[in-house]
Parts: structure tokens; sequence; C-alpha cells
């Protein structure tokens, strides 16, 4: 098998595990939770965190309401992009096919939704950070796609000072 192909297999399965834990989770909130209803999961947690069932047209976190058509299109573009990508790195280390996957699969998570639900993604983890301030509802695939980015955005910096410190004690 060649490096390519190997770096695609790697990210593709990161990607089907995000995808499944994305897909499973929206099921769970869609069969157990009526549409604005919430359940809080551990108790001792509940004045922080519950589960809630909302909907959302936006983007990660509720980012940019009402542009469904263009976030298909977006996502779709990004998970083709991130495969060919993935298919061109040979070399990549783990954490960057990790990376590539995580956001590939929440990519995929929530394109999946839009075509499902009219353009609407299902979001469901609310945290509240103070006395009636919560922090914008989201789901896995959101989750996801900030870890992979950030952690992306780590690993070139990482490389970037690698270089830098190469190029200084040239």
């Amino acid at each position: 098998m060649t490096g390519s192909l190997r770096s695609l297999i790697t990210v593709l399965l990161v990607a089907g595990v995000v995808l499944l834990l994305d897909q499973a989770s929206k099921q769970w909130v869609l069969s157990s939770i009526p549409l604005y209803g919430a359940v809080a999961p551990i108790a001792a947690l509940d004045s922080f965190f519950n589960v809630v069932h909302t909907t959302n047209t936006g983007i990660a976190f509720g980012l940019f309401r009402g542009g469904s058509l263009i976030f298909i299109i977006v996502s779709s573009i990004a998970v083709i992009g991130i495969g060919v990508y993935a298919y061109k790195q040979q070399g990549a280390s783990g954490w960057m096919l990790f990376a590539l996957g995580l956001m590939m699969g929440g990519a995929a998570g929530n394109l999946i939704d839009r075509l499902r639900y009219s353009g609407q993604v299902v979001d469901f983890l609310q945290f509240r950070l103070f006395d009636h301030v919560y922090f914008p509802t989201f789901n896995v695939a959101d989750s996801a796609v900030t870890c992979g980015v950030l952690l992306l955005v780590w690993l070139l910096y990482r490389q970037e000072r690698r270089s830098a410190a190469v190029i200084g004690s040239a």
C-alpha cells in the first residue's frame, strides 16, 4: 500500500468514527428529546451542562445563521478537498492525519444534517457560563471541526518554529 493511500485511509477512518459518533448522538437527541426540550444527563452538573434539542441554520456555534445553501457547498468542497489533500500526504504525521480526519468527519456530519433536515443541523450540547449566559449550543461535528482546526494550527505553528530554528542555526 502506498503512503498516499495509507494517509487517506487513516483520515477516512478517523472521519468515519467522528461521523458515527455525531450521527448516533443526533439520532438519540431526535428520538429522546422534543424540539427545544432539555435533559440533565448528570444531575450534579445541571446548573452548568444540559443536553437540549435545537436546530441551527448557521455554522459552528450558531454563527452566520441562514446560509444553508452556501454551507452545503462549502462543506462538500471541504470534505472532498480534505480527502484529496490527505491522499497527497505521504509523510504526514499521525497527528496531522488525525486533525484532517476530525475536520472531514465533522464537516460530513453537519453536511448530512443539512441535506436531511432542510438546511438545518441538530445541536444539543449546552453549557451555561454565568447566570443566564450560555455558550452557543453545538454538536459533536462542531466539536470535531474545532478541535481539528486547533490541532492543525498548533502542528503548523510547531513546524514553522522548527523550520525557523533550523534556518537560524545555519
